[in-house]
């Protein structure tokens, strides 16, 4: 079996601003509340380990590939547990970064994102998708101390851990068409696309 998957802390960040912004979609809670709740659930820390439903039948590794043919990668479907979270006592402040990026900005980066993709309403889309992509369009239009291949591999592989393999494809098709579209190959360091000053 693959060794768990471990993230760096901008990743980590990265994915506690999904997570504000997916509890947002689904609370209807203002950015501020979740933030607040995340800070405090940290802090407290996991006191118990989860543990898997006592129910699942006992099946063998042979059985499941008898099922799923002798080529699907066994260790790939089964992942619980394959993620080693390092989690900080509290929100970081790059996610809070994000998410005020984003709400600052959120017609902009909406109506952005809506254009972008093809055949997909915001509404449509899957929640982790839709806010994987306003985080990514908050960092690649605004953040330009952060080279915009590195986003998107970010939000590329957070989809694919996160989602699917299809919506990593997806997520990385959208956040290129972006850069190509809007000439932010360029970014060359804080000042912004191009370089050498505003």
């Amino acid at each position: 079996m693959k060794e768990p998957k471990s993230f760096s802390r901008r990743t980590l960040a990265r994915m506690l601003a999904c997570d504000i912004l997916y509890q947002m979609d689904l609370t209807g809670d203002d950015a501020e509340k979740v933030t607040g709740e995340l800070d405090r659930m940290l802090q407290e820390g996991i006191e118990e380990e989860p543990k898997p439903p006592q129910d699942i039948p006992d099946i063998s590794l042979e059985h499941v590939r008898l099922l799923l043919g002798s080529s699907a990668d066994i260790e790939e479907l089964v992942s619980f547990g394959s993620v080693d979270f390092a989690y900080p006592e509290k929100v970081p402040e790059f996610s809070r970064e994000l998410v005020a990026l984003y709400m600052d900005n959120w017609e902009e980066i909406d109506g952005l994102i809506a254009s972008y993709a093809d055949r997909w309403s915001l509404e449509r889309m899957p929640m982790v998708d839709r806010n994987l992509l306003r985080l990514g369009f908050s960092e690649l239009l605004y953040r330009y101390d952060i080279p915009p291949n590195v986003t998107i591999n970010e939000y590329l592989e957070l989809a694919k851990t996160f989602s699917t393999e299809d919506s990593g494809k997806f997520i990385n098709g959208v956040l290129g068409k972006l850069v190509r579209d809007k000439g932010l190959q360029g970014h060359l360091g804080p000042d912004g696309p191009g370089g050498g000053g505003k």
